[in-house]
């Protein structure tokens, strides 16, 4: 019986592999089917990944994320309507004389048309951005910062020698870009921005929806929450705008003395060193330190556990307080 049971088993896989898998004879108990699976399905193909733009750690095209950035310094008061803010990857804050503000803006993944009211080169300015190895659009300056610029080796121009990047006396980005030398590079990389879930800091993470920054002489500058749009907003003379993240620096001020052509004293940022630092981005605060050892040095951000602050990617404001400055968050 045995005997017989496993010849019939040995007939059924010849008779198997002879037929094919089209065979339509009853198997023996215990067997199994072989069946053809045919081609594999096709997969879907993976939708490619924009790479982040280096300053605002935003989705860009390839080409957008390797090109070079483009400054431009403006001057702000209390009766100025600037524009062509909305559009920077990142803007750095001077308290400047006479209630006024000196503002860096720097812009990478996106153009404005019009940038203005455009100010002169200032220290504050070569520090902040030689980094960032921009192409500088601004309205001359004082002797001594002129040669500032030009030891810096940042390339740049004014309405002076280009007014076609300067229409309506307003700067524009992409003619800008137009009248920067061949081969300029991408800007290194400010901020680690956080991807979803990720805290602000490794600690001391705290709910937030107000900022405030009094600054000696000027005006108190408030920053709200709006949770629909996850931006936080404030008013820059009569324009209102908004950030991904506010992150406050406190620093020493020095005056500094202009003679060409002519006299005059101005307050300036320290921009090199390190100090205490205030961090707002998505509805919570951090408290943490900076530090920037010179102009070739990214400015890092440091969290209470040694890490690097990450703030929600988008637009950044940069807000250089002195330290008789009083900054609060609720």
């Amino acid at each position: 019986m045995n005997g017989r049971r496993a010849l019939g088993t040995t007939l059924a896989v010849v008779l198997l592999a002879a037929l094919g898998t089209g065979c339509a004879e009853e198997q023996p108990p215990g067997a199994t089917n072989v069946v053809d699976p045919g081609s594999p399905a096709p997969r879907p193909s993976p939708t490619p990944s924009l790479p982040a733009a280096p300053l605002s750690g935003q989705p860009v095209a390839a080409a957008v994320a390797a090109r070079q950035a483009v400054v431009v310094p403006l001057r702000v008061t209390a009766g100025t309507s600037p524009v062509g803010l909305a559009e920077a990857d990142l803007v750095y804050q001077e308290f400047a004389e006479s209630e006024s503000l000196h503002l860096t803006a720097v812009y990478q993944s996106r153009d404005a048309a019009r940038v203005g009211p455009v100010a002169e080169i200032r220290p504050v300015d070569i520090r902040t951005v030689g980094v960032l190895r921009p192409f500088v659009g601004y309205a001359g300056g004082p002797t001594g910062f002129l040669s500032q610029f030009d030891a810096a080796g940042l390339p740049g121009v004014t309405p002076a020698k280009r007014a076609a990047a300067f229409p309506s006396g307003q700067a524009s980005v992409a003619a800008l870009r137009k009248a920067a030398p061949a081969g300029g590079a991408a800007p290194a990389q400010v901020f680690d921005h956080s991807t979803p879930g990720t805290p602000l800091a490794s600690q001391g993470v705290t709910p937030a929806t107000k900022l405030t920054v009094t600054a000696p002489g000027h005006p108190t500058q408030t920053w709200t929450y709006d949770a629909a749009k996850s931006l936080w907003r404030g008013r820059v003379g009569k324009a209102t705008v908004s950030a991904a993240a506010v992150v406050v620096l406190t620093m020493e001020y020095r005056t500094i003395t202009v003679r060409k052509p002519s006299p005059r004293s101005l307050p300036g940022a320290n921009v090199y060193g390190s100090g205490a630092a205030m961090v707002v981005s998505g509805p919570s605060s951090a408290k943490a330190t900076w530090s920037k050892p010179g102009q070739k040095m990214v400015c890092n951000v440091i969290d209470g556990g040694g890490y690097q602050v990450r703030p929600q990617a988008g637009p950044a404001w940069v807000i250089y307080a002195p330290k008789t400055a009083k900054v609060s968050v609720t």
